[in-house]
């Protein structure tokens, strides 16, 4: 039980990013395509430098494809249950068009938290000689994280009360991955199932990026690449940490 509170503690750590989008001017288009052109490039970072490398040192380079291919068909599905998909250039479309990206991209992070939760509760547990590094890590890397997930939120709603809400379930979703580890945690190990489920979130998170955000951050900002590019480099360097 004390696991998973320093988890829950851990995982606050999101709020400082949804803050800090609070605090940035949404009523400027380019701005907002910066900003989703930054999230673009944290998450691009994070699939890089850190799942796609876990994936093939667990499995191989043909599992990673595969499980990511099985990923990007769910997130291809899932779009087309969530509402107000639509391309259109009126203020209120690109509003709806926004919010379905910020749905997407809740979804994505959400799958990554819980697999991520299953690995930060095992360490958490039994792995005191990298027990602060790890924290440490996880603390920093959430931080871009909670802005990739409060930007299109609160720039579509320009509502903090939900955009709060919606970080508040991705924070209790690495709580929902630490119980998972706690009850299945043998049977986990035995297959090492944790890995395949990262593989596919994998996929899922390349579609966000792919089909959501990039073209997303495309309309309100052609300059876009310049803040994914920051993105990108920002995560390389907290991989360092």
């Amino acid at each position: 039980m004390n696991t998973l509170i320093l988890m829950f503690l851990i995982s606050l750590s999101m709020f400082i990013g949804t803050i800090i989008v609070f605090f940035v001017d949404n009523k400027k288009e380019k701005m907002l395509g910066n900003l989703l052109g930054f999230s673009c490039g944290i998450i691009v970072a994070l699939l890089v430098f850190d799942i796609f490398g876990e994936v093939i040192e667990e499995l191989n380079i043909l599992w990673l494809i595969v499980l990511s291919i099985v990923g990007y068909l769910i997130s291809k599905s899932l779009d087309k249950l969530v509402p107000s998909h639509n391309h259109g250039h009126n203020k209120k479309e690109k509003k709806e068009n926004l919010k379905h990206v910020g749905i997407i991209t809740f979804i994505g992070i959400m799958l990554h938290n819980i697999t991520e939760g299953v690995a930060l509760f095992t360490i958490l547990e039994h792995n005191d000689s990298i027990f602060m590094p790890f924290v440490i890590g996880i603390i920093v890397h959430n931080i871009p994280l909670g802005i990739a997930l409060a930007s299109p939120m609160y720039y579509s709603t320009n509502d903090k009360k939900k955009t709060l809400i919606y970080t508040l379930f991705a924070v209790l979703s690495t709580l929902i991955g630490g119980l998972i580890g706690l009850l299945f945690s043998s049977l986990f190990v035995k297959f090492n199932l944790p890995i395949y489920i990262l593989g596919i979130t994998a996929g899922m998170m390349s579609y966000v990026v792919v089909d959501e955000l990039l073209p997303t951050a495309m309309k309100y900002n052609k300059k876009y690449i310049y803040a994914v590019i920051l993105g990108i480099i920002m995560m390389f360097l907290i991989s360092f940490i």
